[in-house]
């Protein structure tokens, strides 16, 4: 009660939060393919940890799912699986799933170029198919991959590989929309606790909702294809490596970057960046019709000499970019 001190919002808004998304990108589009490969193979590890988890607990209650329904193990899966997504986005790790969200929205606010972009993408696409990869053969090393957790990846597997392509595409958009929503929420909360609940709700959503997450299915669908080489887990419908790899991975990451790039990217520049001053959104005031201004016909907005007012103190070091759009808070960068 000293009364000299300020209080500290917990939450930044989300006009500040899509900056920081930016501001992510930004950074990352600059970050050697090098560097970007390793923290992305170190994210399919994390994936990895957190799948490994919930296949433990979820495999190991059959008889409660005997009595209470498969909705038990779903729920016990869902629940576990975001602690994978706290290692990754509290270390600064790379999913190919956040990546085609946050490096395109620095492209469409002129702060990268596209093919920085496409390698940072492509690049984390296959850091996250050698950490998942590399896992997988890491827990069967270490004899984890017996008994109910191969059962139980088996049995995922294959429900994975024969859904078809459409709706593997279609799951792949609704998983990776929670997905950024999490890395969104995530950057808004300024303090740990914020943090995991902004992460654990969308994330188990996802997963108890069936959408299909690429990062998690390249750790997942291999870690099957190991249980599917001994004789006691064998089955005639698991997936081999070409089948995971064109029934299910490609169809999900073809999705996850539908919805990174033109969902949340491009809906959140909409809401608060520079697409929404796109021209072709202006209307006339009077006439009510779309009306696109011209260069040789200035709008009024440019026409109105400039205030004459200085401006504060804080906007000295404010990025040019943001000036046009009220000028945002930077925050850390998620």
């Amino acid at each position: 009660m000293g009364g000299g001190s300020k209080a500290m919002s917990l939450v930044v808004g989300p006009g500040a939060c899509y900056q920081a998304i930016v501001d992510k990108g930004e950074s990352l589009c600059n970050e050697s393919p090098l560097k970007i490969f390793a923290l992305a193979t170190f994210a399919g590890c994390f994936i990895g940890f957190g799948a490994l988890l919930s296949l433990t607990i979820g495999g190991s209650i059959l008889p409660a799912v005997a009595s209470h329904g498969s909705g038990l193990q779903t729920w016990v899966y869902a629940s576990l699986f975001p602690v994978n997504l706290l290692f990754i986005l509290l270390s600064g790790s790379i999913l190919y799933t956040g990546a085609t969200f946050t490096t395109p929205s620095a492209v469409i606010e002129g702060k990268a170029k596209w093919h920085k972009s496409v390698i940072v993408i492509v690049v984390s696409w296959l850091g996250n198919m050698v950490g998942g990869w590399g896992f997988a053969i890491f827990t069967d090393l270490c004899g984890l991959n017996d008994g109910a957790v191969a059962e139980y990846v088996v049995k995922i597997s294959i429900s994975k590989v024969t859904k078809g392509w459409g709706k593997i595409f279609l799951r792949g958009i609704g998983c990776n929309w929670l997905v950024c929503m999490a890395v969104f929420l995530c950057t808004m909360a300024q303090d740990m606790t914020g943090k995991y609940v902004g992460i654990f709700f969308p994330i188990s959503t996802f997963v108890a909702c069936g959408f299909e997450h690429y990062p998690a299915n390249a750790y997942a669908l291999p870690l099957a294809v190991l249980a599917l080489s001994k004789d006691e887990y064998k089955d005639p419908e698991g997936p081999s490596f070409w089948t995971m790899l064109w029934e299910n991975l490609i169809p999900c990451s073809l999705g996850n970057l539908v919805a990174g790039v033109v969902i949340m990217s491009m809906g959140n520049s909409f809401f608060f960046g520079k697409l929404k001053t796109c021209p072709c959104l202006f209307t006339s005031k009077k006439g009510g019709s779309a009306r696109e201004p011209t260069v040789s016909e200035p709008t009024p907005e440019q026409q109105a000499p400039p205030a004459q007012a200085s401006p504060p103190p804080t906007q000295a070091s404010q990025p040019e970019w943001t000036k046009e759009d009220s000028g945002f808070a930077r925050t850390v960068s998620c």
